[in-house]
């Protein structure tokens, strides 16, 4: 009876140890760094962790601002998430049913994407993508710094793969959506900051001052209902950056220097990046 025992014991260790996974994650200081991430992002976004899951296929990609979802079971589906950076980040979440989610399963084999490897180029300016490939016996991490076509052949199928995925979903009218939709304030976007302006509503009580300046702005520099948010000019006030509302609080008695420059002025160049769409400068009296 003991002899039984201990064979069970030891088949159902057996068994225990071939059902898991191989794991596959390669000893590089940009995967150990998304690997220590990984809990708190998977809590924050409430995924699964591939790593036990038992479909049959899972593939999640990480980029700097968007999230890939597709999974393989008895059905298909995938998810594409967008996110602002930064701690405070705000994202959205798009769900695609079985026809996306098949068509992109056929780029994925067609491009080999499950034979892809870790990539250990480096650079300077750019940023890590990071891929989970999971499936019943099999979980591995590769990251790729900014891919170029030109660099490998892994790094060309996975950018056609990116190309088929953003057209299948259309991603750039998923992009405009949500910048869009964003309060007005500041984000951390990539290298640099992402800056949301809106015009007071029809409604709203104005001065005169900023009936007078939101209707030389408009015009100046062809600014419509159907501007992007986040394609507004710089606006500078005493020298200091501010927001379009701000402008609400003087009158014309006020303010001594109101300029609109446009985005070909060589000025705007000393605001940077936020002076890429022009900007408005505005002088009061203090």
């Amino acid at each position: 009876m003991k002899h039984i025992r201990l064979t069970l014991i030891i088949l159902l260790a057996f068994n225990a140890l071939s059902a898991q996974k191989k794991i596959e994650i390669p000893e590089t200081s940009a995967v150990n760094w998304f690997v220590k991430r990984l809990p708190e992002q998977l809590e924050r976004f409430h995924f699964k962790d591939l790593k036990s899951s038992k479909d049959s296929l899972n593939i999640r990609i990480w980029k700097r601002h968007e999230i890939f979802n597709l999974s393989c079971n008895n059905t298909f589906s995938s998810e594409f998430i967008i996110r602002t950076g930064g701690t405070d980040f705000v994202s959205t979440s798009h769900k695609f049913g079985e026809d996306i989610s098949k068509a992109l399963l056929t780029s994925f084999d067609a491009n080999n994407m499950h034979k892809l490897k870790d990539d250990s180029f480096r650079g300077i300016d750019g940023s890590f993508i990071y891929i989970e490939i999971a499936t019943k016996n099999k979980y591995k991490v590769v990251s790729y710094w900014s891919p170029s076509s030109d660099r490998s052949e892994d790094c060309k199928s996975l950018l056609q793969f990116l190309d088929d995925m953003h057209q299948a979903v259309n991603s750039k009218e998923l992009y405009n959506t949500f910048l869009n939709s964003l309060p007005v304030g500041g984000y951390s976007w990539g290298m640099s900051s992402l800056r949301i302006e809106r015009f007071l509503d029809d409604k709203a009580e104005k001065t005169d001052f900023y009936v007078m300046a939101e209707r030389k702005i408009k015009r100046k520099l062809n600014i419509g209902k159907k501007t992007d948010h986040w394609k507004y000019p710089a606006l500078i006030i005493n020298h200091k950056p501010a927001k379009f509302d701000e402008l609400n609080k003087y009158t014309k008695e006020d303010v001594v220097k109101f300029e609109i420059l446009k985005p070909n002025n060589p000025q705007t160049s000393l605001y940077g990046t936020n002076g890429a769409r022009g900007v408005i400068r505005v002088e009061t009296k203090q």
